[in-house]
């Protein structure tokens, strides 16, 4: 699947940051489109995978 914005090829864990923060969009996004869209930086989204991670999340995965 690629992002619908850039083009770019998702991982497991940028599909699982759709989920949770652009579920209702029409295409996923990458994490850096993903970040821009949310006004965040794309550190602060590793380290909210980091958090679902440990919190037993099965939309991610430790690379």
């Amino acid at each position: 699947m690629n992002c619908g914005t850039c083009g770019a090829v998702l991982t497991y864990n940028e599909l699982g940051l759709n989920k949770k923060f652009n579920a209702n969009a029409a295409a996923p996004l990458c994490k850096g489109c993903l970040a821009r869209k949310l006004g965040v930086t794309q550190a602060r989204l590793e380290e909210k995978i980091e958090e679902f991670l440990a919190a037993g999340c099965k939309l991610f995965v430790r690379l």
